[in-house]
């Protein structure tokens, strides 16, 4: 039998052809329990947000598996889309094979290989959520695919949304380490430092984000500001004369964005018009996102109190010195990016924000001016 068949040509006994149990990539994950091969609708196969990254759209290299699909079909020596189905509609979620169920949408392959399990009973955490399970059961299997695919910030990402989900305490190491294990990180790593470093980034977690909803491409955002009616735009100017620009946060160049955020202020306010800023993070994970946008608003209030302090200390020098035999002092009003009439949104990319939200610049200076005014 040829090792790949084409979609359309699939059958349940080629799926079992070249497989048995002890293929199963999670046949040691004590959560989840393989039941048998099937051929599932791909309409029906839910994916859900990806917990180790917490991001909602794929970013990998779908377009390598959209022509392997499309030259050759499916291979038969692979292990078929791992699936749970939640409830008793049809739907089904996915537990690993996302980039692939990506490129078999694009291809609108009607049927895939499937592989069903079901929540395994009897052991310690046998209590999680089903979405709990399904994520550290994604993450088991890329620690143990022979890649680096699962990376220490994965780790920590899934087992603090594990312990949020589940009311678990993310301090207790004792649970960090054994949901750790359940995950697989003792076949990732052999170094105990990398393992200790995962860990006591889990128990030294603040209140970061550790998911995000939608938006974390360049193409969601472009199909969110092509909207009819959308208030925002990529550099073009709306009927009431507001110049709409879309900008990137990244902390790795966040000094030249937040100068040029400060140019595009200061041209509005010079020309007389307002812009309108919205703000998109590329990070893979919600914690990237908002180190992107802190770094970056912190950075533009930085930049632009320094360029206002160095001219209001020569000016307020030059004038006082011209008053000094009057007695007279002056002391110009401070002014900050807060004070500019332009706006910035973010995208609304993490969970729990459902649009774009105007940015308060006042959250990242050191004082509020409003409150000292009053």
């Amino acid at each position: 039998m040829a090792r790949k068949v084409r979609f359309e040509n699939l059958t349940v006994e080629d799926v079992k052809s070249k497989l048995d149990k002890f293929d199963d990539p999670l046949i040691d994950f004590p959560l989840l329990k393989f039941i048998r091969f099937s051929l599932e609708k791909t309409k029906y196969l839910v994916v859900r947000d990806n917990g180790a990254r917490g991001t909602a759209k794929e970013k990998g290299n779908v377009h390598a598996l959209n022509a392997s699909f499309n030259a050759g079909g499916w291979d038969l020596t692979k292990w078929p889309f791992p699936f749970i189905a939640l409830t008793q509609l049809k739907l089904k979620t996915l537990i690993d094979r996302r980039h692939s169920h990506a490129a078999v949408s694009q291809l609108a392959i009607p049927d895939v290989p499937g592989a069903e399990y079901v929540e395994a009973e009897g052991h310690k955490y046998s209590f999680l959520t089903p979405e709990s399970k399904i994520i550290m059961a994604g993450l088991y299997i890329n620690a143990n695919d022979g890649t680096t695919n699962a990376v220490q910030d994965h780790f920590v990402f899934v087992v603090v949304r594990v312990c949020q989900d589940n009311n678990l305490d993310h301090t207790n190491i004792k649970i960090v380490r054994e949901l750790l294990e359940l995950c697989g990180v003792n076949n990732r790593y052999n170094y105990i430092g990398a393992i200790t470093t995962i860990e006591n980034a889990i128990t030294k977690w603040g209140d970061e984000p550790t998911r995000m909803t939608e938006n974390s491409t360049e193409e969601e955002l472009k199909d969110f500001i092509s909207r009819e009616d959308n208030p925002f735009g990529s550099n073009t100017t709306d009927k009431n004369g507001v110049k709409l620009l879309t900008m990137v946060a990244d902390s790795n160049f966040n000094k030249r964005y937040a100068w040029d955020m400060l140019r595009h202020f200061w041209e509005a306010e010079a020309g007389g018009y307002i812009c309108k800023i919205i703000v998109q993070s590329k990070k893979g994970t919600a914690l990237g996102v908002k180190n992107d946008r802190d770094d970056l608003f912190f950075k533009v209030v930085e930049y632009c109190n320094l360029a206002y302090e160095s001219y209001k200390t020569h000016a307020e020098e030059v004038i006082n010195g011209k008053l000094k035999a009057t007695g007279w002092t002056v002391d110009f009003p401070f002014k900050g990016v807060h004070s500019l009439a332009s706006e910035v949104y973010v995208l609304h990319q993490l969970e729990g924000e459902l649009e774009p939200i105007q940015v308060d610049f006042t959250n990242y200076m050191e004082f509020n001016p409003f409150e000292e005014e009053g």
